[in-house]
């Protein structure tokens, strides 16, 4: 159910609408079909998946009330959002808020102050993987670039397997478990992969929102016979860039101008190609899902002979406000990315030989709490990987992949920089032009590396995570408590839902109430030596491999 409520605010030179769009959100299981292929249960919201999107505009205030009839708890996130000084609606469960348990509701109260392109997704367990995702677009009432027409594009993996089983199979020790083969299925703007079709008009230009929803997989986003121009990436817009192809990580998002051709002689593919660098699977990898953009119903299809992608590169982009490099870098971090068996018998990732575990209490109730030990990352828990940052300091971070594929990279709360990217082996490094740009979401492949820079400008408790969802519920997460003198007051609906579980809303990880230290937790997993990823595969299956030893399989 949704409801619009709004005013003209007027001012000296522009009329703006500042308006609540109201959502009522029953988030369920639903039955997902899947036509000619099968059917099975997702989660869905009012009785609908996949799930519809969201509009507004600069200034409205987002209100989503949702009301949980699954059986264990929920939560939502407006991905790319910053959450500025609303940081307990960022919906991440056990960092922000304690979820939101069956047969419960809580309200989502979030000014948009920003535009673009977002999503909005569950944060608890796997159930984004499950269908809970859908498209969110803030809109500019002054857009920096002219067109006639607007395009949201979502792209979705989906799996006959249910999440939590595959879950299971990606921990398994054993590389022949843990490699076994999962087939993906292509969900293009709501519709099997295959059956989309994209309405142009001849002359028009349309502006196509693109956004991977998925779970695991890129997608390679082109358009035979047409040129793209890209214009913004997650939510930042940028200067034209003319490009073949936009590939997108999962969580990323971008928009591309298309001019339509004058003819309507023929209709023209379009490819949503799904691609993962883990496995090279015959058939399946990658699959090469199209849809058409039709002229003229009837008209002969054209196709794009080429073999391979061109696709533009962050760091070829530049964003419009041309935001210089962030300087007086007071605060550097660094993250490396592993995973490998821990001594808990799980496969898992980690940064810095730490697997994210969720604490006993939310770590901004905990900040809250803590008064002066709230700059004590101790007291969050050491397998959280907290970080305490000071306000306003300029942080750097590089993130190093050690692993042999890619990691998507995803920041809560911010937008950063893209300060410089490299691969390991070679000391090879791409730098940003004089502005670099910025995203919330960065790719980093197997055996490189990259470079962030951020102003910690947003009190809140935000987290950096790896947006494939195996590899964060596996442990690759790291948390940024900022300026937790400054947070705001949590919601009373928030509180109750966490007692209504029995977990406690002050206190440190543990939920002590007094100063001791969390540092060392015995149940907490360990690596083991020697066991990080680099097994051979079962036999039949390729590693694209960029295993820092070396070796036959290494790509450069």
């Amino acid at each position: 159910m949704y409801i619009h409520t709004g005013l003209l605010l007027i001012g000296a030179a522009v009329m703006v609408r500042a308006a609540v769009i109201e959502h009522f959100w029953t988030i369920e299981p639903v039955e997902a079909r899947m036509p000619g292929l099968f059917t099975r249960t997702a989660v869905g919201v009012n009785g609908q998946w996949p799930i519809p999107g969201i509009d507004a505009m600069l200034g409205d205030t987002l209100v989503i009330h949702a009301t949980n009839k699954l059986t264990e708890p929920t939560s939502l996130h407006s991905h790319g959002l910053f959450q500025n000084g609303t940081v307990f609606y960022d919906g991440v469960h056990m960092v922000t808020e304690c979820g939101i348990p069956p047969n419960s509701s809580f309200t989502y109260r979030i000014p948009l102050q920003q535009t673009g392109t977002y999503w909005i997704h569950s944060h608890s367990k796997q159930q984004s993987a499950e269908g809970l995702r859908a498209p969110l677009i803030i809109r500019d009432p002054n857009e920096e670039y002219e067109y006639d027409q607007e395009i949201v594009l979502p792209l979705e993996d989906w799996f006959r397997i249910p999440a939590h089983d595959m879950l299971k199979q990606f921990m398994s020790p054993d590389p022949r478990v843990r490699f076994r083969p999962i087939v993906p299925y292509g969900i293009i703007g709501g519709a099997c992969a295959g059956n989309k079709v994209l309405n142009f008009s001849p002359g028009r230009t349309y502006r196509v929102r693109l956004i991977n929803m998925a779970s695991s997989f890129d997608f390679h986003f082109s358009i035979a016979g047409h040129e793209m121009r890209v214009i913004e990436v997650d939510g930042i817009m940028v200067r034209e860039h003319t490009a073949h192809g936009v590939a997108l990580g999962v969580g990323q998002r971008a928009s591309v101008l298309v001019t339509a051709l004058n003819s309507t002689d023929a209709n023209y593919e379009f490819h949503a190609d799904m691609y993962t660098d883990l496995l090279q699977m015959p058939r399946y990898n990658p699959l090469n899902y199209t849809g058409t953009v039709q002229y003229a119903e009837g008209a002969r299809v054209r196709r794009d002979r080429r073999d391979a992608w061109t696709c533009v590169s962050d760091l070829d982009l530049e964003p419009l406000d041309r935001e210089p490099l962030l300087d007086n870098v007071s605060t550097y971090i660094t993250l490396d990315a592993y995973s490998g068996v821990f001594s808990d018998q799980t496969f898992r990732h980690s940064f810095n030989n730490h697997t994210y575990v969720s604490p006993s209490v939310p770590s901004a109730l905990t900040a809250l709490s803590a008064g002066a030990q709230a700059h004590d990352p101790q007291i969050y828990g050491r397998q959280t990987n907290t970080y305490v940052l000071n306000h306003m300091d300029v942080v750097q971070i590089t993130i190093v992949n050690h692993d042999y594929y890619s990691h998507p990279f995803h920041l809560h709360g911010h937008v950063f920089q893209i300060v410089e990217t490299g691969h390991l082996r070679s000391r090879e490094s791409k730098l940003p032009l004089d502005a670099p740009v910025r995203r919330d979401t960065v790719v980093i492949r197997g055996g490189h590396y990259a470079v962030l820079r951020f102003r910690a400008d947003n009190p809140g408790v935000w987290i950096l995570h790896c947006h494939i969802t195996w590899h964060l519920d596996l442990g690759l997460a790291a948390t940024f408590v900022e300026a937790p003198e400054l947070l705001p007051e949590v919601p009373d609906m928030l509180r109750e839902n966490c007692v209504a579980q029995g977990i406690s809303t002050t206190g440190n990880a543990l939920g002590d109430k007094g100063p001791l230290s969390c540092d060392a937790v015995a149940e907490d997993p360990t690596p083991y030596a020697d066991q990080f990823e680099s097994l051979d595969p079962p036999s039949g299956w390729k590693l694209v491999s960029y295993m820092l030893h070396g070796g036959d399989d290494d790509i450069d």
